[in-house]
């Protein structure tokens, strides 16, 4: 039964059906006793007061809020013969299964007890439904899961099928254990199951995203349907094609910041992606030449073999990036932090990093070994046990830097600028210093 005082309507059942079903809508009038006269004609009973579900007597309509769910005590329920509705027996109050034999042993106890013994958690008939348990059979696979999952997606089919506020059930086959039968794929329905649950599109390696976008599309989950779209022609553009700033954030969006985004190959080419959080991510032998990547969040990256070409990395952090081979030729990374973190370094070993920018950068503990450098301006930057072992360093400017405890063992100098750099070189450490003498004059 539902009441309502203007435009407030609450759920009422009899006590014998308060498992949603036989209920009515009134009106709450303008007091408790005009209210329960609408409640008796309703149900065509004498109803003396109401409860609510945990076993609260309402006394003012004032309390009553849109939807509330209520029992109705008949004037027969009443334990006092004045009728008096604050000396209500424990027979007409709701109770669980478990607490009616236990009722029954307390008889002698006074109403009040009872009431307090009471479980307190009996959920109302809209919250039991929606936390029923249900059982599913997809394409021979079990899931277990509840009323409210299955209904988060109000517009989809899976929430017609299984919503409850008709009260009814899903009219379905079920296999010997209860569990309905749905004939579709599992494994691309499990997604869109936790999608379900959490919010978060999380695909486990090895599932093809065009697989669970159909099973999207077959249940109607719009929510999921947006980023299942991106995925798939982000990972389609791998392949040669080209997406955008807006499909490349739609794609962020879905995905967990602690998980790792596989993004192998994808062609970034000239895309903005400039100040996003881009943690995580596997960058391996993408196409990201000329791309923006200013102000990024690269920590954890992977970008092994990826080309960069004039590329801007810009104040970027680049923190436990995995970057070996990787063509930085002509990228600006001026004021960049690679710092060595928690005692894992920026790996950059055998890149290309000819003419790059790198002016003013925190790059303490970075390897370079075997990396180019030539023609590169490092002015400024903390170089602070860096591995430069074997790094070509042809008329590359490192004014002003920090070479303290630097390994450039093996490395070419020739034509290096050396002004006012804080550590002194140990030239022991030079061997490939190439430097020709100038011509006889004639």
């Amino acid at each position: 039964l539902i009441i309502m005082s203007m435009d407030v309507r609450i759920n009422v059942f009899r006590k014998k059906d308060h498992m949603r079903k036989n209920g009515r809508v009134v009106c709450i009038g303008k007091d408790l006793e005009e209210t329960l006269r609408a409640a008796s004609r309703k149900l065509d009973c004498q109803v003396a007061a109401l409860c609510t579900m945990g076993g609260s007597l309402v006394d003012d309509v004032s309390v009553l809020r849109d939807w509330d769910s209520l029992i109705v005590c008949l004037k027969e329920d009443l334990s006092s013969p004045n009728g008096d509705p604050q000396s209500l027996s424990s027979s007409a109050l709701p109770q669980s299964p478990v607490l009616r034999e236990k009722s029954v042993e307390s008889a002698t106890s006074s109403p009040t007890d009872f009431v307090l013994r009471r479980t307190s958690a009996f959920p109302t008939p809209d919250a039991a439904s929606r936390h029923d348990w249900v059982k599913l059979n997809v394409g021979g696979k079990i899931f277990a899961t509840t009323r409210g999952t299955l209904s988060s997606d109000p517009n989809s089919m899976l929430a017609r099928m299984f919503e409850p506020s008709d009260g009814k059930c899903w009219s379905s086959a079920t296999d010997s254990s209860g569990a309905f039968l749905i004939d579709r794929s599992p494994e691309y329905f499990k997604p869109l199951l936790n999608f379900l649950r959490h919010g978060k599109l999380i695909i486990n390696k090895g599932v093809n995203p065009r697989g669970v976008l159909e099973e999207a599309r077959f249940f109607g989950l719009s929510k999921a349907i947006e980023p299942l779209e991106t995925l798939v022609h982000i990972e389609e553009s791998s392949l040669g094609g080209h997406i955008t700033r807006k499909e490349f954030i739609h794609m962020l969006t879905a995905t967990s910041s602690s998980a790792v985004l596989r993004c192998q190959g994808i062609n970034l080419e000239d895309v903005d992606l400039s100040n996003l959080d881009l943690r995580n991510i596997n960058f391996k032998c993408a196409n990201m030449r000329r791309c923006n990547l200013s102000s990024c969040d690269l920590t954890n990256c992977v970008l092994e073999r990826a080309d960069l070409y004039q590329a801007n990395l810009e104040n970027a952090i680049v923190q436990c990036v995995h970057m070996p081979r990787v063509n930085l030729e002509g990228a600006s990374l001026k004021g960049c932090v690679m710092d060595n973190k928690i005692g894992v370094g920026t790996n950059m070993e055998g890149a290309n990093l000819k003419g790059a920018m790198f002016d003013n950068s925190q790059m303490n503990g970075v390897n370079l070994r075997l990396a180019s450098l030539k023609g590169a301006c490092l002015r400024s930057c903390n170089l602070r046990y860096a591995v430069m072992a074997g790094t070509d360093l042809e008329n590359c400017d490192l004014t002003g830097c920090d070479l303290q405890q630097a390994n450039l063992r093996g490395s070419n100098l020739a034509g290096v600028i050396f002004d006012d750099i804080i550590a002194p070189l140990h030239m022991s450490q030079t061997v490939n210093v190439n430097v020709q003498a100038a011509p006889p004059s004639p």
